[in-house]
């Protein structure tokens, strides 16, 4: 049976990019150069290091394995319980599939009455998502994808009050404390997505200094973190590298990215790594880095279906891109927020994330459906802990 679908009245299209435009764009402009400097040794990161830089990328690209972070425990008692599960946007698909998600495997334990929020994004639609939860007694609810809690803190606040067990899922970075307005948390690699893309980076540069621009979302908060982590890296690993930033909020890729990267290019054509918080960005980046004709790459967070297979085409600038699997993402939420409504102590912070795994050109064949590289391990995994399931 298809679960009750709750939609925001003001629903509206915010950052949705169809596969054939995003092709179109992608495929508007000629390749940029080759770089043969890069093709030449240099000295800016010793052969040692760039050797251990490979060692770490060959790792990351390796099929990540699943691992229980928490005891199994008795979901007996969240039968007849009810969850809301709300998405940061439904117009980001990989956000919304996990929001979806969530709804079903709740159900599947015995929260029968539980529904999925539809929202257009920003902090009215998750006040308004938040209130409805409030006022018609749901036990539990899912902030899907990173939804700041300290921007809803007054219905933080009246949730504690009402007994209300809030998860925020995929929330921060794993290095980041727990929210305290919040009763568990599921996070993520964000800063070793970065990490890895920065090795990456260095070794397609072949030891030779680069310059690098990071393109910033910073009303979300892993994007402060991951162009900090960018920046730290670059100076541990090449003192002779630059990085330059440029802040683009998410509702103005489609208006402002392009240009804002073209402009970039324009002025510091020395730039050979565009790191991008958001592969969302991608297909907006593309044709800007095509345009300039500056042989740069991008290097991403995400590991977006739409995204992530562009790849395949050589003729696309692209040289990493690490994410996680948003089905496994669905069930490590959906297993915190079973625990609080349960009563159980939720899994820390540090520990409650799905792994992400690397992308490149040379393993993006692997990701495919119906797991996307990922295996399917973490269904039977969570399912394992989970104890007691009515009618079961």
């Amino acid at each position: 049976m298809a679960h009750p679908v709750i939609r925001s009245p003001r629903l509206r299209r915010w950052l949705a990019v169809p596969a054939a435009a995003i092709a179109l764009v992608v495929a508007a402009c000629a390749p940029a150069a080759n770089d043969a400097a890069s093709s030449q040794p240099g000295t800016a990161v010793s052969a040692e290091t760039i050797a251990q830089l490979k060692a770490q990328l060959a790792t990351g690209q390796e099929q990540p394995e699943w691992a229980a972070q928490g005891p199994a425990f008795s979901v007996a008692g969240l039968a007849g319980k009810k969850i809301l599960s709300m998405p940061v946007s439904s117009q980001l698909a990989g956000c919304d599939s996990m929001a979806r998600d969530v709804v079903e495997i709740a159900k599947s334990v015995g929260m029968t009455e539980s529904s999925y929020f539809q929202n257009d994004g920003g902090p009215a639609a998750w006040v308004q998502g938040m209130n409805l939860a409030i006022n018609q007694g749901f036990d539990g609810v899912a902030l899907v994808c990173g939804i700041d809690p300290a921007a809803l803190a007054p219905q933080m606040e009246a949730a504690k009050q009402a007994g209300m067990k809030v998860v925020d899922m995929h929330l921060a970075d794993v290095s980041e404390a727990a929210s305290p307005l919040i009763a568990g948390q599921t996070n993520g690699q964000f800063n070793d997505a970065m990490r890895m893309g920065v090795a990456a980076a260095l070794v397609d540069a072949n030891g030779n200094a680069i310059d690098a621009l990071v393109i910033t979302s910073n009303e979300n908060p892993p994007s402060i973190g991951m162009e900090q982590t960018v920046k730290d890296e670059f100076a541990r690993l090449c003192k002779e590298c630059g990085v330059e930033s440029i802040n683009v909020p998410i509702p103005s890729y489609a208006t402002d990215l392009s240009g804002a990267v073209r402009s970039a290019l324009v002025r510091n054509p020395d730039i050979r790594a565009v790191f991008t918080v958001y592969d969302a960005q991608t297909p907006f980046v593309l044709p800007a880095i095509k345009a300039s004709r500056v042989p740069a790459k991008t290097y991403a967070f995400g590991g977006d279906e739409q995204f992530v297979k562009l790849m395949a085409d050589a003729s696309n600038p692209m040289g990493t891109d690490m994410g996680p699997n948003f089905s496994w993402m669905a069930y490590t939420g959906a297993d915190q927020l079973f625990r609080v409504v349960a009563g159980q102590p939720p899994i820390p912070a540090a520990q409650a994330y799905s792994p992400y795994r690397l992308w490149t050109p040379a393993n993006v064949g692997e990701f495919t459906p119906p797991d996307f590289g990922f295996g399917d391990s973490f269904v039977d995994g969570y399912r394992s802990l989970w104890l007691d399931v009515p009618g079961a």
